[in-house]
């Protein structure tokens, strides 16, 4: 399972990446700090990427959100998580991206019940797709 996670912060990046990997080690987390980097890589990738976990406020030119709706342009239907400390965004506007809200701070036992089936939901049907 591919998973891209696009966050700022040192410490909860290597957090969860080691909570994924070691929860199931099929995972392959490919992690971003700045968000030009992030949509570069979808760029490239974009069919083969399960789930996004997209903090909103990070450095680069877009923030999470801008990322999500690129994700969907690009015809992307993985899952997405947005992720944030701060105010959650337009119910609406997670609803027409399809994606889902996990405010800061989470818990690591927590995060892991979320995404894990999200990533696993969405690789079996990339994968039953083709």
């Amino acid at each position: 399972m591919q998973i891209v996670h696009l966050e700022d912060d040192g410490p909860l990046r290597e957090v969860l990446k080691f909570v994924l990997t070691t929860a199931d080690p099929t995972v392959n987390v490919q992690q971003f700090i700045r968000s030009d980097d992030a949509v570069t890589h979808i760029t490239d990738h974009s069919k083969e990427i399960d789930l996004f976990i997209l903090d909103i406020r990070v450095p680069g030119t877009m923030d999470g959100m801008e990322v999500a709706q690129k994700i969907r342009d690009l015809g992307c239907d993985g899952a997405i998580v947005i992720t944030s400390a701060y105010r959650r965004p337009n119910p609406a506007l997670l609803a027409n991206l399809g994606c889902k809200w996990m405010p800061k701070p989470w818990h690591v036992m927590d995060a892991i019940q979320k995404l894990l089936p999200l990533a696993k939901e969405s690789y079996e049907h990339r994968t039953q797709a083709h």
